[in-house]
């Protein structure tokens, strides 16, 4: 049930009547260019709740419309969101974790030095972090929801709980590496959170992203069913030129832009795709190694061509890039390669 209330208006939730907004802009580049992308129903759970998406025409973001504020999305993180549950990101892993970055030099898609400071964004129950710290580096999170941030803190990981915005006006600190590892998505502000983590980068520090990607070929067949469309934890879906957007409005240089497609996580798109588009019956699909080896090689395909399932992108303020130019020649190769404005 809906009814008119300010600039958007209030509708029966789960947990009573909120307020949604009415967005007239792209939360990006501000365009008033929208249009209806799709409406779907909620990605998982079973409230049957049909959400609204649109797309900006000028820099290609996808954003629900109108949009919950994080208050009001309390009573789906609180109850159904992956990231919180007790089991996510088992302590026991974090050892074999550790072992396979040391041994690729790696963790997550960056390299983690010995006494490097480290900030998480979104931090969740802090597995990253844990292992980070296993690695040498100093630590620390931020994470707005309590029960992800009472979970990190429990098995020793040091997390501040609110905002970014809110961290940043608390202390001096700056770190050599921020992360945010599939968060910008969540964040009604993207530009806003991306300038936040631009001030508390330390002189060369680099800023590691990674989202969905909207202009992945799932996505588009499977409008709003796609896992990654995840409505309604997903207020904006990013495609590499309105990402590219963000971070140029957040004075951000783009280091690097790439894709990448984790085999389970592809499969399962394969297994979806097949049972929707195809009628195959799922006990052809789901869990066969058929399907993840087949998820490796297509995988492969896609993130060579940078159509992969997950954009990841590496930023650093212009200066630490290119000297003291205003946009990294990394910065505008991007724009070109996928149709975003430089100017």
């Amino acid at each position: 049930m809906r009814r008119m209330q300010g600039s958007g208006f209030a509708e029966s939730g789960r947990g009573g009547v909120y307020v949604m907004h009415d967005l007239k802009a792209c939360p990006v580049c501000g365009s008033s260019a929208i249009r209806l992308a799709y409406r779907a129903t909620t990605t998982r759970g079973s409230d049957g709740r049909e959400w609204q998406v649109d797309e900006c025409t000028n820099c290609s973001l996808g954003f629900m419309n109108p949009q919950p504020t994080w208050d009001e999305m309390q009573e789906y993180y609180s109850t159904s969101y992956e990231a919180y549950k007790p089991d996510h990101g088992a302590v026991a892993a974090e050892e074999e974790l550790a072992n396979e970055a040391r041994r690729t030099g790696r963790f997550r898609h960056v390299e983690i030095i010995p006494g490097m400071k480290v900030l998480d964004v979104g931090c969740g129950g802090g597995l990253f972090l844990r292992v980070a710290a296993r690695l040498g580096a100093r630590v620390q999170g931020v994470e707005p929801s309590e029960v992800g941030a009472e979970r990190a803190r429990a098995l020793g990981t040091p997390v501040f709980c609110g905002t970014l915005e809110q961290f940043a006006d608390q202390i001096e600190e700056r770190y050599d590496l921020i992360t945010a590892n599939h968060v910008l998505e969540h964040v009604p502000n993207p530009v806003g959170v991306l300038r936040c983590m631009a001030g508390l980068l330390a002189e060369g520090g680099l800023i590691w992203l990674s989202v969905p990607n909207a202009a992945c070929c799932f996505s588009r067949w499977m409008p709003g069913v796609w896992h990654s469309a995840d409505l309604p934890y997903h207020l904006l879906h990013f495609t590499p030129k309105s990402l590219i957007e963000a971070a140029r409005r957040a004075g951000l240089a783009v280091e690097d832009l790439a894709t990448y497609s984790l085999p389970s996580a592809l499969a399962a798109s394969l297994s979806q795709l097949l049972r929707r588009k195809f009628l195959v019956p799922a006990r052809l699909t789901s869990g066969s190694r058929l399907m993840l080896s087949i998820a490796k090689r297509v995988g492969g395909w896609l993130d060579r061509r940078t159509a992969g399932e997950a954009l990841l992108i590496r930023l650093r303020k212009p200066q630490d890039v290119h000297g003291s130019n205003a946009m990294s020649e990394a910065t505008q190769s991007s724009h070109e390669a996928f149709g975003a404005s430089p100017s």
